[in-house]
Order: structure tokens, then sequence, then C-alpha cells
């Protein structure tokens, strides 16, 4: 996709079926190094899998759907049939929360995207019943106020651009976890449920290429 596409250009919903897909190629490959930084909430070394097993699921379940008007159903389906474990959990209410409200909006333009982001982030922090910043919580708020921020910009960036403006926020608040949390200062590690949203992201990016 040319990334000089404006921001009023629209994405069909084949391309956010693309992009599940290629979450799960890249979470797939990243797993393992997922799941060797987990020590929050539980030093279970699991996060990387459980993100992994929800991507997979919603993949399964939109696969094989050709009618676009029912591929954002097809996502809401699997990620509610499949979260699994804590980040994937709040990832898959993350998710949720988008496609429910691009649904509503009917065309995801860059502006709908940047809503369905923070609605994404209402509902990832109602999974949890005693949210902890420095979490992939944390994580996805700075990513939604970032995207909310390009968008009350009203300014004409590509998809491609806004998405990298994402993932460079998206790292930054990454390298951030490690001061906001003990226990993965002690360890030297980053949060393993917020890289994996990174990873995502990146995956995302790639769709649109």
């Amino acid at each position: 996709m040319n990334s000089m596409i404006p921001r009023t250009s629209m994405l069909k919903p084949k391309l956010i079926k693309k992009m599940m897909a290629e979450s799960e190629k890249k979470i797939r490959v990243e797993k393992e190094s997922i799941n060797a930084i987990n020590v929050f909430p539980v030093p279970d070394g699991d996060t990387g899998a459980n993100m992994y097993f929800t991507i997979k699921k919603i993949v399964e379940e939109v696969q094989n759907v050709t009618d676009e008007e029912k591929i954002l159903s097809a996502i809401n389906r699997g990620a509610f049939l499949g979260a699994k474990g804590n980040s994937g959990v709040i990832y898959s209410q993350f998710l949720i929360g988008v496609v429910e409200s691009l649904e509503e909006q009917q065309k995801i333009t860059i502006s709908s995207f940047s809503k369905g982001f923070a609605q994404g982030v209402e509902y990832a922090y109602d999974a949890v019943m005693n949210p902890v910043e420095g979490t992939i919580l944390t994580v996805i708020r700075k990513v939604s106020e970032k995207a909310a921020e390009i968008a009350d910009r009203n300014e004409e960036i590509g998809w491609i651009e806004f998405f990298d403006a994402l993932i460079e926020t998206a790292y930054k608040a990454l390298k951030e976890t490690q001061d906001q949390l003990e226990v993965l200062k002690d360890a030297g590690v980053v949060d393993a449920g917020a890289k994996g949203f990174v990873h995502i992201l990146e995956s995302w990016r790639k769709a649109l290429e």
C-alpha cells in the first residue's frame, strides 16, 4: 500500500483480516522470547504461548470468512473464545473494543481507528480487577493516546506513517515498563505482555505493506 495515501483513505475489512494473520505469524516466531521474560504477574513463562493461542483462535474464526461484512464480527468472536492467560485476556478485550467500535463507525479511517483504540483501552482496563501500570495496559494506553493525538491534528498522513508513529511510541513505553515495576527492574526485563503487543503492532504494519 502507498504510504502517502491520506488519512481519510479507508481500510477494507479484508485487510484487517490480513493483519490478524500477520500477527499470528509474528507471535509464533516471538512467543519463546516473550515466555523467557515473563516474570509478572506470575513468573510461569507462558505469556507468549497464551498470546499466541489467543491470536491463533482469532485467525481460525476469521480465515474462512469471505463476506467482508462478517469479518469484524468473526474477529470479535475469536477474541472472546480464544482469550487465554492474563495478557491474552487483556489483548482480546482490547481487540474486541476496537472491532466493535469499527463496526459502529462503518468506515475504517485513521480517525475511526483511533476511536477504536480508545474503546479498546477501556475494554482492556475493565478486564482487569486491579489494573497495574508498567504492563501491557500502559503500552496499549499510550499507543491509543498517540493515535488520538495524530487524529486530532487532522493532517494528511498515510497508514504506514500512522503505524510507524504508534510503534515508536510503543517501544518507548515498553522500555519504560522496566522502571515502573520493581519486579521487572530486579529481573532486568520489560513486561512480557507489553512486548507481545508491540510485536502485534509491527505485524499490523507489515500487513499494510
